[in-house]
Formats: structure tokens, C-alpha cells, sequence
């Protein structure tokens, strides 16, 4: 019979000095579905919806859309019905859509034999910042803003999967930032009134008229550390005949760095690694930790190979590289160090190499 100790006082504080998660990733939970417009209810219509809807999960879920032109892939999309956990209709703002929702398990699995990467459901959360021209001077997109940019950034992120904030501008933020600062692409202003948002990158994006087109321009930086002379983690600029259209260029390229980053891809290698975890104070809490790892996209195969006290320790078989596995870790917000790699009591496997030590915390 498993049995959790209760930790010493002392260890409630270390958590706190060595903690060092301060990420904000969200669950994305709407990678296995997509809508699609439709004319009708006709069974052909149907079906050449039921593979658009299906061509947007893979995107969703591999980052590009080069990922269609797979052979694999191309076999598939001729039969989405296979994959299919559920589908309906809906009107919205005059238009029949067709809803569909694939399972997600089965369209990952498809994913894996394709050999293409795959990102997990937990993902950075991104606060923008976009100045847009108005009548006479450049307006700044707010969260409640009834503009069309609203809905199409809207669309943009969730057809990407990128969990996305926009500002308030109440009279606050009003006071401290303008466009210009945006355009100027001031980030450490835009950073000093971000503080309210629990969000893990700042995106600054322009658009304004330049000759008969807009030109347009987007950085990213790491919210966390922004002071004048952070240079963007990442740029992307161009030009665009409209404000839709440079929105949805700056989208599809920040989407395609996101996966660069986080989607992992099976190498084919035999990957084998451990993840540990200590103050487990309840078998609901390793039953939580076991389900989320099992879950994650980086993980072929899991098993629960050490329990001492309320440390708990599993070996893993990996897609990817262990680099890969941490990061995923990194952006889950249940999940802290609680000691860096061979601290005394915490090294849970003696002369192997040393690892951090991993918190579970409850929501």
C-alpha cells in the first residue's frame, strides 16, 4: 500500500525561495475542432466540409499547413469520417456553419505516423499590443472593441491555437501609453502598464499607411524582462494591401515561430529520461501528475518506476530530446521546481544523474 509523508515545515519554505515557474501557458482545448462555412445541408457539401474542418485541426495541431501536402495526410483527408467524434450545424450572423470535433487521441496518433511535430495542449499565453490606422490618427485595439480587427484576430488565434490577450485601455492604461509608443515599438513603456495581465510574451504590432499600401510590423518579447534596450525575441514586417491581410500575415508568422519552439517531432531515436516529483501528499495528486505526463506530446511512454515517501519518480520513453520534455513542463503552470538538480534529501535516484525535482501544485 502506497504511503504519502507529510513534509517538515521547513520544506513549505524552500518551495517558496527555489520556485521558479512563472509562466501563465493556458490549456487549449479546442485543437480537435474547427467550423467551416456552408451553403447547405446537402451530403456533398457536408463532406467537403468535414475535410476543411479536419485540414484545419492538422494545422492547429502541427503549426503549417505544408503538413497537408503529406502523403499520409492526403490519405486521411479523404476520409474524415474516421476520425470524426462528432458534427452539427449552426447559424452565426446569417451563416450556416458546419461544426466538427475529431478525436484528438486518434489525430495525434495520425500525426506521429506522418512524422510530423506535434504541440501539446498547453500553450504560451501572448498579450497584444496593436496600433491600427483610424480616421486621422492610429487607434490602439482594445478587448472590447467592436471593430472587425476584433473578431478577425479573433479567428486568426483560434484557427492557430495561440491563446491570445488584448488590453483593457481603461483610463489607466490610456494615461501611460499611445499608438506612437506601439509604433515606435517602445517596449519597455508598453511593458510598464502590462503589468495587470498574467500573460507570458508581448507582442507590439504596427500597421499604417505607407504610399498606396500598409505596411506593417510585429515583435515579440518575453514579458517578464522588457527594459529599453531588450532586443524582440522575434520580428516580422512587411507590406499589405489591407489591414486584413497584414494581420494575417503577422499571425501565420508568429504561429510558425510558436511551433518552431514548442511542437516536437519523433526523431526516430530511443529517448529515455525520468521526471520527479516530490511533496506528493495524496494518491489524487500522483494520479493528477500521472494523467497530465501521459498526456503530453513529448511522451511515447510512461511508467511509474520509484516511490519513496512522497517522491515519486517515472521513467519516460520520449519523441524528441529531454530538452524537448522540459520545456513542455515549463509552460504548465501546476508545475514548479521545488529543487534544482542534486540538492541532498531530493535526489531521489543515488549515482544517476542529477535532475530537478518537480512540484505539483493544485489550482
Amino acid at each position: 500500500m502506497l504511503k504519502f509523508q507529510l513534509k517538515p515545515r521547513f520544506m513549505a519554505f524552500l518551495f517558496c525561495l527555489l520556485t521558479v515557474n512563472s509562466l501563465h501557458a493556458v490549456e487549449v482545448k479546442t485543437l480537435a475542432e474547427a467550423e467551416v462555412p456552408v451553403s447547405s445541408r446537402a451530403i456533398p457539401e457536408r463532406n467537403k466540409a468535414l475535410k476543411s474542418a479536419l485540414e484545419q485541426v492538422v494545422i492547429k495541431n502541427t503549426g503549417s499547413a505544408q503538413s497537408l501536402n503529406n502523403s499520409i495526410i492526403q490519405a486521411q483527408l479523404a476520409n474524415p469520417d474516421s476520425l470524426l467524434s462528432q458534427y452539427g450545424y449552426v447559424e452565426q450572423n446569417g451563416q450556416l456553419l458546419l461544426r466538427a470535433s475529431f478525436e484528438h487521441r486518434r489525430v495525434v496518433a495520425l500525426l506521429r505516423q506522418a512524422q510530423l511535430p506535434v504541440w501539446g495542449t498547453q500553450r504560451p499565453l501572448t498579450l497584444f499590443w496593436i496600433a491600427l490606422p483610424g480616421e486621422g490618427e492610429s487607434i490602439l485595439l482594445s478587448d472590447s472593441s467592436t471593430l472587425g480587427e476584433r473578431q478577425q484576430l479573433k479567428s486568426l488565434s483560434d484557427n492557430r491555437g495561440i491563446p491570445h490577450l488584448l488590453p483593457i485601455l481603461d483610463l489607466d492604461e490610456l494615461m501611460g501609453i499611445n499608438p506612437n509608443d506601439v509604433k515606435g515599438m517602445f517596449a519597455d513603456i508598453v511593458a510598464s502598464v502590462s503589468g495587470r495581465y498574467q500573460a507570458d510574451f508581448l507582442a507590439l504590432v504596427a500597421i499604417e499607411p505607407a504610399g498606396g499600401q500598409l505596411r506593417y510590423r510585429l515583435n515579440l518579447y518575453t514579458k517578464a524582462s522588457i527594459d529599453s534596450v531588450t532586443p524582440p525575441l522575434f520580428s516580422f514586417n512587411g507590406t499589405a494591401q489591407t489591414v486584413e491581410q497584414g494581420l494575417s500575415a503577422m499571425m501565420s508568422a508568429l504561429a510558425d515561430y510558436y511551433f518552431s519552439k514548442y511542437a516536437i517531432a519523433d526523431t526516430g531515436a530511443q529517448v529515455g529520461a525520468n521526471v520527479t516529483f516530490g511533496n506528493l501528499e495524496t494518491m489524487a495528486q500522483l494520479v493528477e501528475v500521472e494523467k497530465y505526463l501521459k498526456q503530453l506530446s513529448a511522451i511515447k511512454h510512461i511508467t511509474l518506476s520509484r516511490i519513496q515517501g512522497n517522491t515519486v519518480t517515472f521513467s519516460l520513453d520520449l519523441f524528441g530530446s529531454e530538452t524537448d520534455f522540459e520545456r513542455l513542463l515549463s509552460l504548465e503552470p501546476r508545475i514548479s521546481i521545488v529543487a534544482p538538480a542534486g540538492t541532498g534529501e531530493f535526489n531521489p535516484v543515488p549515482n544517476a544523474t542529477a535532475k530537478p525535482v518537480y512540484q505539483w501544485r493544485q489550482p
